[in-house]
C-alpha cells in the first residue's frame, strides 16, 4: 500500500487515529511519571561508588613470586565477598556508614547485584560484592565492591566503610582465635573509592520512544482491521450477487460508478418500399 493511500485511509478513520494517539500519550505519561498530584517523575539521580579490596598473605604475593598460601587466595576472596553481604560483617559495615543493618540492602555480583533482589529507590543504600575474574574465568584475590546511596559522597563513604569493616572483622576474629600475625589473612583497599552520579528509573526519552511505538502499532492495527472489514464486505456482496440480481453500487459503496447500461440492439426493420413490393407480388 502506497504512502498516499495509507494516509488517505487513516484520514478517513481519523476518529480511531485520535483515540490511538490519546492512548499512546497516556502510555508515555505512565512511563515517565507516577499518577500522583503533583506528578512525580519516575527518573531520579543517585550516587554510586566502587572499590577494590586485595586479599593477601602475610608475605605479600605482590612482592614475592609464589608466597605460601597464595594458591587458595582466590577462593578465600570469594568466601569473604559472600560473607560481607550478610551477618556480622554486614552489620559492621552498616555501623561504620552510620546506618541501621536493616537500612542496608545487599547482593552478590554473581546473582545480578542488590538491584536484582530488591526494589531500589532514590533513598536506598545498597552494597554489592563479588570476586574479580581473569580472562580464563579464574578467581583473583580481589573483591569488587559497588555501592549506591542518595548522593555520591554517601556512596563513597559506604564503599570505604565496606573496606574498613571487612578488615576490622578479620582482625577481631584473628584476635579471638589467637592467630599469630604471621599467619593472618591481610586485606587492603586498592586505592580510594571512586564515585559519581548515575541516573535511575525511566526517563522522558524512554517514555517518548514507547509513545511512538504504541502510536505506530495502533495505526497499523487500524489499517489491518479496515482492510479485513473491506474484504469481508466485498466477499459478502459477491456471494449475494451469485444468488440474486447484483447492484454494483452496494458493492463499492458509491466509490466507483456502476457500469453503463448497454443500449438495446436495434431491431432489423425491412424498408417500407420492400414491404409494399412484396405485398403486390403476393
Amino acid at each position: 500500500m502506497e504512502s498516499v493511500t495509507i494516509l488517505r485511509e487513516l484520514w478517513r478513520l481519523k476518529v480511531a487515529v485520535i483515540i490511538v494517539g490519546l492512548l499512546s500519550l497516556l502510555v508515555g505519561y505512565a512511563i515517565a511519571y507516577e499518577f500522583k498530584v503533583p506528578p512525580k517523575p519516575r527518573s531520579y539521580t543517585v550516587g554510586v561508588a566502587s572499590a577494590r579490596i586485595l586479599v593477601d598473605t602475610p608475605n605479600s604475593q605482590v612482592v614475592e613470586v609464589a608466597p605460601k598460601g597464595s594458591e587458595t587466595l582466590g577462593a578465600r576472596a570469594n568466601v569473604l565477598a559472600n560473607l560481607m553481604i550478610d551477618g556480622t560483617i554486614k552489620d559492621e559495615i552498616a555501623k561504620r556508614a552510620g546506618l541501621r543493618p536493616d537500612e542496608l540492602v545487599t547482593g552478590s555480583l554473581a546473582t545480578g547485584g542488590a538491584a536484582e533482589d530488591h526494589k531500589l529507590t532514590a533513598d536506598s543504600y545498597a552494597l554489592t560484592t563479588g570476586v574479580v575474574l581473569n580472562s580464563d574465568q579464574a578467581e583473583l584475590p580481589i573483591i569488587r565492591v559497588e555501592t549506591q546511596a542518595p548522593d555520591t559522597q554517601k556512596a563513597i563513604g559506604l564503599a570505604d566503610a565496606a573496606v574498613k569493616g571487612l578488615g576490622e572483622y578479620l582482625t577481631v576474629r584473628a584476635d579471638d582465635e589467637r592467630i599469630e600475625s604471621t599467619r593472618r589473612l591481610q586485606v587492603s583497599g586498592l586505592g580510594p573509592a571512586q564515585g559519581h552520579d548515575a541516573a535511575r528509573g525511566t526517563g522522558r526519552i524512554m517514555a517518548l520512544a514507547a509513545a511512538i511505538i504504541v502510536f505506530l502499532a495502533g495505526c497499523a492495527a487500524i489499517l489491518i482491521v479496515s482492510g479485513i472489514a473491506r474484504g469481508w464486505r466485498t466477499a459478502a456482496a459477491l456471494d449475494e450477487m451469485s444468488e440474486s440480481e447484483f447492484d454494483y453500487t452496494d458493492l463499492f459503496d458509491g466509490e466507483l460508478d456502476p457500469p453503463e447500461e448497454l443500449d438495446p440492439p436495434e431491431e432489423s426493420v425491412a424498408p417500407p418500399a420492400r414491404k409494399r413490393k412484396a405485398a403486390s407480388r403476393g
